[in-house]
């Protein structure tokens, strides 16, 4: 009686089919990838090999992860003076899904009184105009109102990073030392078929994406999609989203003007210190401009009306003057004719009477330096 021998081998044979060529990323397999497995049995009856027994394809389509970065760039605040128009916050946001996916950007801003990103606490809002998020169109680099005009990113690639511009007004009623905290937070969006693929929708804005299924098993034959992002400043884990905080900081000049007055002379008592402002007497105005802002003020023009029953004193007229505090050194500084050319025009400061305006004198300088004062006085006679 003759003996046979049976000898069985398994083979597994795994696949990728997506149409094209598998392709690694960093962030895992690309949603929407058809994995495939197939056992095959090899086996031999009485030594002699037998035709190979294959089982059916067990196939599930790999589902979608949504992780999503966005980072402040330059970790300081933007600087910012009252009254100025698109001033510049800068983002990226990064697609770490495994899937092409819109971003959807939103800005928000703090509450009065909450810390800010870089120090401080948020003070007054910002205005944002009807449009204030744009994504930077790669022609030049930093913001340029004309080529970056996208306001959602589009279609973002995997593994790709964009530049995000936040830009705003900043109200003429902000004060030195304001902060005004902002947030950017990108959300995902996606449109997606009867399969849970993804529906490409370039220049159009797509839903906001949400979990699916999320109370059921995997179904091999559909794309489900999953959050897997931390979370942001202000938003919470997996929800498909993430956030940074961004601030503007106003720093500007502060300025006070103080008027002054001192007699130098009267008819009787000469120049003294005993002087009295009687008919006849000669009085000094000081004009002491203080800025006690942090930034510098320019294009200083200070204008003082001749005050009635005086007359004002010919060629009277100084500027840089010394002393301290709000008060003035008579007779120092720089001496200034009555008018507003000549050789005295030549140095930085300048002053001018000018009669025929209402007996107006005008004072000028260049510039305050913050946490500076800069003085001029001028006479008068009592009528």
């Amino acid at each position: 009686m003759s003996s046979k021998k049976t000898s069985l081998r398994l083979v597994a044979a795994t696949g990728l089919m997506i149409g094209v060529l598998p392709q690694a990323f960093a962030l895992g397999t690309l949603a929407g990838t058809t994995i495939s497995n197939t056992a095959s049995v090899d086996y031999e009856v009485g030594g002699v090999n037998q035709t190979d027994v294959n089982s059916l394809a067990s196939t599930f389509l790999v589902d979608r992860r949504i992780n999503v970065t966005v980072a402040e760039v330059g970790g300081v605040a933007t600087i910012a003076v009252p009254g100025a128009l698109a001033q510049v916050t800068t983002f990226t946001v990064s697609n770490t899904s495994n899937a092409i996916l819109d971003y959807n950007l939103q800005v928000t801003q703090d509450i009065s009184g909450a810390t800010t990103a870089f120090g401080g606490t948020d003070s007054f809002d910002v205005t944002l105009p009807v449009t204030h998020t744009f994504v930077e169109s790669g022609a030049t680099a930093g913001y340029q109102p004309v080529e970056d005009t996208a306001t959602f990113s589009d279609e973002h690639p995997v593994d790709g990073t964009r530049t995000v511009y936040v830009v705003v007004n900043i109200p003429a009623s902000a004060v030195n030392n304001d902060i005004a905290g902002i947030t950017l937070t990108a959300i995902a969006a996606q449109s997606t078929d009867g399969t849970g693929a993804y529906v490409a929708t370039p220049g159009v804005l797509a839903a906001n994406a949400a979990q699916t299924n999320t109370g059921s098993a995997d179904d091999p034959a559909f794309i489900d999609t999953v959050f897997g992002d931390v979370a942001g400043d202000t938003d919470a884990l997996r929800d498909g989203r993430h956030s940074d905080d961004d601030q503007y900081n106003v720093v500007t000049a502060a300025i006070t003007v103080t008027k002054s007055s001192s007699v130098i002379s009267d008819p009787f008592n000469g120049i003294s210190v005993n002087a009295k402002a009687i008919p006849g007497a000669v009085v000094e105005y000081c004009l002491d401009i203080n800025n006690t802002g942090a930034a510098a003020a320019g294009t200083i023009v200070l204008t003082d009306a001749i005050p009635t029953n005086t007359q004002f004193v010919a060629n009277s007229l100084r500027t840089a003057v010394t002393g301290a505090g709000a008060a003035c050194t008579s007779g120092t500084g720089m001496a200034e004719d009555d008018d507003d050319a000549g050789a005295d025009e030549t140095d930085p400061d300048g002053a001018d009477y000018n009669a025929t305006t209402a007996g107006a004198i005008t004072v000028t300088t260049p510039s305050i330096a913050a946490v500076t004062r800069f003085k001029a006085t001028f006479q008068v006679t009592v009528d």
